[in-house]
């Protein structure tokens, strides 16, 4: 970002003896200060010259200070534009504001508003300089989101290609060949596939995830009734087959992207079944309205966590159990903290070995 002490100023002031002062005094201070007698002048100059602030007497000829902000907000976006007037309303002040003006000065009969003018002419330089930036800063970001969206896609979908050939080939030898190996070489091909579908659920998982990374949401009325009811639909055979108890207590309607919130509910639920052993899987779903959000729970009596590793379970291909013992690729929370993180909330888990765990998610609104 740009950053100086001397600024070029167009000044429009019908006042040829307050113009001169003007520009005295500015040009003491390091700054370069073009006078324009009108406002016919004053948009001449702005288009013949660059300038870093404008300062406009709202009373002229032929055009007044709000004539010239309309005309010049014509031809697009406005440098620091700072209105002065002697006898201006605050009506007038307003609709400055709103049109383009900075900011907003009287004159006093003594002239004293020339002690404030560099420091405010100043402020609305560095304050225009700094929105600038992050606009540049937020355009060069959706830039390099998308590319990184772009990068997701063609790169999975160039993985998953050599992966069903290679797949296809160990396949075609354990049909075709299965008799004229040995039991190594058959054991070996078994792995091959294993791995190459391992592979592919990965590939699969990150492009779930960059989905929902980059996915642009238009929040929605949506009740969380119906969406832990549906995944108790989604996982009744799971339920079923572990004697499993999935409850919940009245929930609320919340604004947020159905699909996402949905896919939140599944994950976290189908990870309460999952990581139960020796017993059957109970989970509860709550929700309590605290000040500005909601706060939810899902409680289950599985295998807890170790309180060490709460904060590394929602990072991406982390795992605390071997593939043997659970399945899972390391993305479903990882997936569940970015969802949140969409909703503009947090999550967090409480457990301890044992004990079972408490996963906690935070969505606005509330009481």
């Amino acid at each position: 970002m740009k950053e100086t002490g001397s600024f070029k100023i167009l000044y429009m002031e019908d006042d040829p003896g307050l113009g001169r002062l003007f520009q005295k005094r500015l040009s003491r201070l390091g700054h370069r200060v073009t006078l324009a007698a009108d406002g016919g002048e004053g948009l001449a100059r702005y288009h013949e010259y660059s300038f870093d602030v404008l300062v406009i007497d709202y009373q002229m000829p032929v055009l007044d200070g709000l004539q010239v902000l309309r005309k010049l907000g014509e031809n697009g976006s406005l440098p620091p534009v700072i209105m002065l007037t002697g006898a201006g309303t605050e009506e007038i002040a307003v609709e400055a504001m709103k049109i383009g003006a900075t900011d907003y000065i009287v004159k006093d009969v003594d002239n004293k508003y020339f002690e404030v003018l560099p420091l405010v002419i100043k402020d609305a330089v560095q304050r225009y300089r700094f929105e600038e930036e992050k606009r540049r800063m937020q355009k060069e970001l959706e830039r390099s989101n998308k590319e990184l969206q772009q990068f997701a896609y063609v790169v999975s979908h160039d993985l998953k290609e050599p992966l069903q050939t290679i797949r296809g080939f160990a396949k075609f030898l354990e049909e075709n060949y299965h008799q004229q190996l040995d039991d190594q070489a058959n054991e070996f091909i078994g792995y091959i596939i294993d791995g190459t579908k391992r592979m592919e659920r990965l590939v699969n998982g990150l492009l779930d995830y960059s989905r929902v990374r980059f996915k642009k949401t238009e929040p929605e009325p949506v009740d969380c009734n119906v969406l832990v009811e549906q995944v108790k639909q989604d996982l009744k055979g799971i339920i079923d087959s572990r004697k499993a108890r999935v409850t919940h207590d009245p929930l609320p309607t919340v604004l947020g992207d159905e699909r996402l919130l949905l896919r939140l509910f599944l994950n976290l639920i189908d990870n309460a079944l999952k990581y139960c052993k020796d017993r059957p899987p109970e989970v509860h779903v709550r929700a309590e309205a605290k000040k500005d959000f909601w706060q939810f729970s899902i409680k289950d009596n599985g295998i807890g966590i170790d309180p060490r590793h709460v904060e590394r379970i929602f990072v991406i291909f982390q795992r605390l159990h071997p593939r043997k013992e659970f399945n899972g690729d390391g993305l479903g929370l990882a997936i569940c903290k970015k969802i949140v993180e969409i909703h503009k909330g947090d999550i967090w888990v409480e457990s301890e070995p044992g004990q079972g765990s408490t996963f906690y998610f935070t969505i606005p609104g509330g009481e």
